[in-house]
């Protein structure tokens, strides 16, 4: 028998919502709340065995490929186990037990917005593959992209794995099917300051939506949405943080927009008041992610000014939330003779 232990770590996107799925870069962070999958891997052929802790949740898969690919802990490892037994045969049909701990996602029950799914889809790969022997991260990265297109039905850009797997900051874009990463830094003298809105809304549904929207017609707004995330990865990659500054406070304006022209409710009430919130202390905010609730992101530039935002966020109802920046991405450790660690970031 196999042992692993494998993490990955969330993600916060800083810029570059919806413009990334049109080709323009997205700045992601990843961030300090991991997924974490404990995996038992047989040399033998037995069903899959499957436990969330966030769900409270225990399945026996006796096919996996049969089984309906559904969302939550159980289809992102399904999802992980499919990708990962397409690139290693010997994978297939073995029995296998999993444990999930998402629970660091959750606040009440209610998502975060810090990418559950792929952080765990992430970290399940990673387990799948380290117990067959493959810990390069370029795999890895690869295959667990692929498996959270399955699990999503192929709307997401895959930013938030790419993120998982490499820890840090990164620039990601991906266009005609090629993926860029490339490391990055918040500007120095900027304070990242993350609050949750206390609402939640399915990514999935809201990205096929939008999807759906931008093949019928393409909204006016989204060449500006793409020009000011172009904007902000420039003035990352150039350690220009008032560049920054502006690309952010430009894109929440935008964003609003964008969710009018197509239908979705990017901005809620809630994630407006983060974003007014923090201007009225003197920083720059915007909706992190998907929108339609979730949490929200801002950039001050001083301690002391995001302390003011913090503040500023509990009178307006809105929860700040202790993240710091993960250098670490997907990593696994391999319990086979005696502990060894595989870093994948």
């Amino acid at each position: 028998m196999t042992r692993v232990v494998a993490r990955a770590p969330g993600k916060l996107m800083l810029t570059g919502e919806y413009a990334v799925l049109c080709g323009a870069p997205a700045l992601v962070a990843a961030v300090d709340r991991e997924a974490t999958v404990r995996l038992r891997l047989h040399g033998f052929a037995g069903p899959l065995v499957v436990e969330s802790r966030a769900e409270g949740e225990h399945w026996l898969v006796r096919d996996p490929n049969a089984e309906e690919l559904t969302g939550g802990d159980l289809g992102a490892v399904l999802a992980a186990l499919r990708v990962a037994s397409a690139r290693v045969p010997a994978l297939a049909g073995r029995g296998a037990e999993v444990s999930v701990d998402s629970t660091a996602f959750l606040a009440d029950g209610k998502k975060l917005g810090l990418g559950r799914s792929a952080a765990t889809v992430t970290a399940a790969v990673a387990a799948f593959l380290a117990a067959a022997g493959h810990a390069a991260p370029a795999e890895t990265r690869e295959a667990a992209i692929a498996a959270h297109v399955l699990f999503q039905g192929g709307h997401g850009s895959g930013a938030d794995v790419a993120a998982a797997v490499h820890g840090g900051v990164i620039e990601f874009r991906r266009s005609g099917g090629r993926l860029a990463v490339a490391d990055r830094t918040v500007p120095d003298g900027l304070h990242v300051v993350v609050g949750w809105t206390g609402e939640s809304m399915a990514t999935d549904p809201v990205l096929k939506h939008f999807v759906a929207a931008v093949a019928t017609r393409t909204p006016p707004v989204l060449a500006d949405l793409c020009a000011v995330a172009e904007q902000a990865a420039a003035a990352a990659a150039a350690n220009d943080a008032a560049g920054f500054a502006t690309a952010v406070a430009r894109t929440a304006t935008l964003l609003p927009i964008l969710g009018d022209e197509v239908g979705i409710p990017i901005v809620t009430p809630s994630l407006a008041r983060l974003v007014d919130a923090a201007r009225d202390a003197g920083a720059v905010a915007k909706p992190s992610g998907a929108g339609g609730g979730d949490c929200g992101v801002a950039f001050a530039t001083s301690p002391a000014q995001a302390d003011a935002v913090r503040a500023a966020w509990r009178d307006a109802g809105i929860v700040p939330l202790p993240l710091a920046i993960a250098a670490i991405g997907a990593r696994a450790e391999l319990a086979i003779a005696g502990p060894r660690e595989v870093s994948f970031g």
